[in-house]
């Protein structure tokens, strides 16, 4: 999150603004996403931010220039080109985002600047992972489930650009994980990974009545979490039930 405690307040900015990675960071950090997970878990925003300065992509009194993603991306060896060259605000027909769904479904990643609406008042960037009944993505600055799991038409309306990033071989990866294979701390560790990006999700009725069968049959007790639980809580509970 680019308001992360141990960065939050430290500055992104250039000579005549006083902003910091917490006010308009949102494109570095989701530059450090990308490439913490796909090439070295030591970035973070700070770095990138730091980066995008030291280089000139820091715009005065705003965010950061379109230009900064290609090279910040390329300087750790992962793949990034703008799509398009012009904005697509409010042309939510626009073939571009169809092309953008098959690219997910190849294994890239997008990063979206988003306009005026669900995830800004003026202008974000996000990092889109999938695109099935609803747009995937990690906003770094909400974990709002409508931001996280946005509403395709909203997100169509309200997204300027596209960048792709690729994402193909850390996908293949993924695609090629059994959870067979996994120990009981690495199933408990992806649980709780799951956890932190999808946030609490809503309960529905069916939801509720599956809850109460699981008690039942001594799946769970109820009493971890106090709540209903999450979809990666559920997921380690399936995981240890399916083990007998």
């Amino acid at each position: 999150m680019q308001g992360d405690q141990r960065w939050g307040g430290k500055p992104y900015r250039v000579p005549g603004e006083t902003s910091t990675i917490g006010s308009a960071g949102c494109g570095p950090t989701c530059a450090a996403m990308a490439i913490a997970s796909l090439k070295d878990k030591r970035v973070t925003p700070e770095t990138t931010c730091a980066w995008s300065v030291a280089h000139g992509y820091k715009a005065l009194k705003q965010g950061t220039y379109y230009s900064y993603f290609k090279p910040q991306l390329a300087a750790y060896g992962v793949g990034c080109q703008q799509l398009l060259g012009s904005r697509i605000l409010n042309q939510p027909n626009h073939p571009i985002h169809e092309k953008v769904r098959e690219y997910l479904r190849q294994g890239y990643w997008i990063i979206a600047l988003m306009g005026p609406g669900t995830w800004t008042k003026g202008g974000h960037f996000v990092l889109v992972w999938d695109w099935d009944s609803k747009v995937r993505i990690l906003d770094p600055a909400s974990s709002a489930d409508r931001r996280l799991n946005g509403d395709p038409a909203a997100f169509r309306r309200e997204v300027r650009c596209y960048w792709l990033v690729d994402a193909r071989e850390y996908n293949k990866e993924d695609d090629d994980l059994k959870i067979e294979d996994l120990t009981d701390a690495q199933v408990l560790q992806l649980g709780k990974r799951l956890q932190a990006v999808m946030g609490k999700q809503p309960v529905s009725p069916a939801l509720a009545a599956e809850l109460q069968e699981a008690k039942a049959k001594g799946i769970t007790d109820g009493t971890s979490p106090g709540a209903f639980c999450t979809r990666a809580q559920a997921a380690v509970m399936t995981l240890r039930a399916s083990k007998g």
